[in-house]
């Protein structure tokens, strides 16, 4: 590309006796080979990758479109919301087009760090643990589009010239699963065991993560690596169930002892880029309040149940899900800052390992378990006992416990029960949601699109 430059400059008359000046490094080559010097810069960057994880697409698309594709809420309005509900997303949806591309913006800061950084020579760098932060936000970025998309392109390095080939075909779902698995592996190796707050990865969110991971790859053996993933954030002692009576306050305030990894809102929704999910839950003055609790949730949480007053509200006499209120619904002036969205927490592994145990015949190992998810809610003891009604039980327990995070969903697609249980799910097909009709256009190798767009 010099060489074109050079020809252009001087066929208009303006090459001088020395074209030295012309041989500069273009800026693009040179910005993070001056940028990563010290261990600030490394953190900076890094910064960066946790900004990017945080933007508006995860709060919607991860808690709440997730929710409302699921049985745990209902839209009232808004086209995007409509439409994922009906299974009939537009090919040039924004907030589709916003996840794919918010996606592989954090994963391409997480390759700048994961490039730059080994070559910083700066003692008070610690460079084991930002790779591993960085590795695993990136891990996490794929889970997202590969649960969301199915096959989608892996990059494996930052662009570094217009020469590159940037017109990347969709790798095989598998193939996205073996980047999720080794980065999270890799990050399991490099992080700390604490990190200063809950919204910094550490060695157990990479593990509390990954067996999740394997229970949605679902290879040989990876039924036996998310029990033993399971298993080791349990015997971490930092790590334990709140009280009943703190079970409100782990939502509201962040970093509780049983939380292990969290989508950070602080300071200020403005300041860190997060949606305002009390907009769109919450019947407030001004609120748009958009999404309501499906009947089904109505009808399951127990006046027993303590986790009833904190996934459902009434104002107004309008249900609403209360998880993720910033203030009471009539407070003047309200509190705009959303809560920390919890990304993974001790009750999901604890389930997680019962869930395990149970598909290896383990039954009765899982009743303690699940019992004591239960007995903090307020609840009786299961009375499951056969395979079968411990995976059903565990099922309807995660439903609970795990109301509004994301969860719902994805479990229900993992396990091939999304068709028996949404009525709008009438193609299977449309689990997936369609590769951007921008992406198409720009990149035609990655087609063909997803079967039924």
């Amino acid at each position: 590309m010099r060489n074109n430059i050079k020809t252009l400059l001087l066929a208009a008359g303006m090459a001088t006796a020395s074209c030295d000046f012309l041989d500069v490094k273009p800026v693009s080559e040179i910005a993070s080979t001056n940028f990563f010097r010290t261990a600030n810069d490394a953190e900076s960057a890094l910064t960066a990758c946790y900004d990017a994880m945080q933007a508006f697409t995860f709060s919607r698309d991860v808690v709440l479109i997730s929710g409302i594709l699921s049985d745990e809420m209902r839209a009232l309005s808004g086209g995007n919301f409509t439409r994922h509900e009906a299974f009939g997303p537009n090919l040039d949806q924004g907030n589709i087009n916003q996840l794919w591309e918010i996606s592989y913006q954090t994963i391409s800061r997480c390759l700048d760090v994961l490039e730059n950084v080994p070559n910083i020579n700066d003692p008070a760098l610690n460079k084991d643990r930002v790779l591993g932060e960085a590795r695993f936000i990136k891990a996490t970025q794929y889970f997202h589009l590969v649960r969301y998309f199915g096959k989608v392109p892996i990059v494996k390095t930052t662009t570094k010239s217009p020469d590159q080939d940037l017109l990347l075909p969709r790798s095989e779902v598998n193939e996205v699963y073996d980047v999720i698995v080794n980065d999270l592996l890799e990050a399991e190796k490099l992080l700390p065991v604490t990190n200063g707050s809950k919204s910094r990865a550490t060695k157990g969110a990479a593990r509390a993560v990954l067996a999740r991971v394997y229970l949605h790859r679902k290879a040989q053996g990876d039924l036996e690596k998310a029990l033993a993933e399971c298993e080791e954030v349990i015997a971490d002692s930092q790590y334990q169930l709140v009280a009943a009576s703190q079970y409100g306050g782990m939502f509201s305030t962040g970093n509780a002892a049983e939380t292990i990894f969290e989508v950070s809102s602080r300071p200020s929704v403005q300041i860190e880029g997060n949606s305002a999910l009390d907009v769109e839950m919450v019947p407030a003055p001004g609120n748009p309040f958009r999404v309501v609790p499906e009947a089904k949730a109505l009808a399951t949480f127990t006046d027993s149940d303590i986790r009833k007053a904190v996934c459902l509200g009434r104002f107004n006499n309008r249900d609403y899900v209360r998880k993720y209120e910033a203030g009471a619904p009539d407070a003047s002036p309200r509190r705009l800052v959303d809560a920390n969205i919890i990304y993974v927490r001790l009750a999901d592994v604890i389930l997680m390992r019962a869930e395990c145990l149970n598909e290896l015949g383990r039954t009765a190992d899982a009743v303690p378990l699940l019992n004591q998810i239960r007995t903090r809610a307020g609840l009786g003891a299961t009375t499951a006992a056969t395979q079968a009604e411990m995976r059903q039980a565990i099922e309807d327990e995660r439903y609970l416990e795990l109301y509004a995070e994301g969860h719902r969903w994805f479990d229900l697609v993992r396990t091939g029960r999304a068709q028996a249980v949404i009525a709008n799910l009438t193609n299977p097909a449309r689990i997936l949601w369609p590769v951007p009709i921008r992406e198409l256009d720009l990149n035609p190798n990655l087609k063909p699109q997803n079967p039924s767009y």
